[in-house]
This record gives C-alpha cells, sequence and structure tokens, in this order.
C-alpha cells in the first residue's frame, strides 16, 4: 500500500465537444490506484480474448463505485462518502441506455438522490446542468466522462471475454484543471453547489450479464 498523497497528470482525450468545455487537455487527478503491473506470467492458454463492441450488444452492465472526498458546501468543509449505482445496457449500433444513483454519507447522516437515466450515442456529446458528458468506447473500456465547472469525472468500465465470458472491473477518476484549488459542481443530492477539494477510489465492484 502506498503512503501519502499520490498525484498524477493525467490526460483525458475526448471529442473536441467536450474539450471545448473544459478548455483544457491535461487536469491533475488524484491517483486512485497503485496502477502497477502484476507480478507472475500469463499464461498464453487464459488471456482473455480483445471486447467488440459487438461483444457488448444486449449487454447489462451494474457497477458500485465509493469514493471518499473532502467538500466544502456552504462555507463549511467536512468529508464524505458518496456510493453511486450504475446501471448500464448496450444497445445496438453504438447506444448506450444507463441509469445512476448517488448516495453521500456525511457527518449529517446519509442521503440518496434520485436516479437519473437517459440514452446517448457513442462519441456524441450532451449538455447536462453541469456541462457536457459523452461515452466513448477503445481497447475494451468503455469510458463515460462529464464534465464540470474546473475540472471532469471520468468512469471507466474495462471488459474482458474469456469464451462466452465476459466480466469487467470498474474505476473512477475525479480531475480538477490545473492551477484550481477544486473541482466545482453541483450536489447529486440536492443540487446545492459544492467544491471536491480531494478525492480517492475506495472499493467498486463490477458485474456483466447479458
Amino acid at each position: 500500500m502506498r503512503r501519502g498523497r499520490a498525484r498524477s497528470i493525467m490526460i483525458f482525450r475526448l471529442t473536441p465537444g467536450v474539450r471545448s468545455v473544459l478548455g483544457i487537455a491535461v487536469l491533475i487527478a488524484s491517483a486512485s490506484s497503485d496502477g502497477g503491473a502484476q507480478e507472475g506470467a500469463t499464461d498464453p492458454k487464459s488471456s482473455p480474448q480483445a471486447v467488440t463492441l459487438k461483444d457488448l450488444e444486449s449487454v447489462r452492465i451494474h457497477a458500485k463505485l465509493v469514493t471518499e472526498m473532502l467538500t466544502q458546501r456552504e462555507g463549511r468543509q467536512g468529508p464524505a462518502t458518496q456510493e453511486t449505482d450504475w446501471q448500464i445496457y448496450m444497445e445496438p449500433e453504438g447506444r448506450v441506455s444507463f441509469s445512476f444513483r448517488p448516495t453521500t454519507r456525511t457527518a449529517r447522516g446519509t442521503r440518496a438522490g434520485q436516479i437519473r437515466a437517459t440514452t446517448a450515442k457513442l462519441d456524441e456529446p450532451w449538455y447536462t446542468e453541469n456541462g457536457q458528458a459523452v461515452w466513448q468506447f477503445k481497447d475494451g473500456e468503455l469510458t463515460f466522462v462529464r464534465s464540470y465547472k474546473d475540472g471532469a469525472i471520468r468512469i471507466i468500465i474495462s471488459l474482458k471475454q474469456d469464451g462466452q465470458n465476459l466480466a469487467c472491473t470498474a474505476t473512477s477518476a475525479y480531475a480538477r484543471e490545473q492551477g484550481k484549488r477544486g473541482l466545482v459542481l453541483n450536489s447529486p443530492i440536492d443540487g446545492v453547489p459544492v467544491t471536491i477539494l480531494n478525492w480517492k477510489q475506495v472499493s467498486s465492484s463490477c458485474q456483466v450479464t447479458r
């Protein structure tokens, strides 16, 4: 386990529409994992096959991401833990139907937000109440990027296929524009502006069903 707060330079490769909203190509993000290579040799016979977009048609993905953060809200700072439950359905022709529901735990208690759902097409950004968002797929990774004031959030669903079986892992990264104090967004619980000062993903789960 690493000690201290690690920092890394993260480059979000976005479509021109989303990049224009951010106004930057490089964001400063907290490192959420060691990111090192796994030890030991890989058995060529058990190596996973590359996952294509065609493989994902009619697939359902259920992911949960838990992030610990320090936030500032209405002039007060404090720790918070946010769990986001994602339900993703891959339709034909690169369409993604998805919903998510955030639950936040603070010293004031636990509050769950409303379920938000929509359908989008890969590589076609759309506007949200905070900024723009886009789904992308490349090299077996389904990526969701959403821009906010002074930063962005990125969710990556990494998929692997072994024969007829699909497996996935989910990771998230909060990022702020270089030189900015924090990531400013409207709370997904009640819409009140919140500044996220630092963050760390603490757990995740991911399941795939056909």
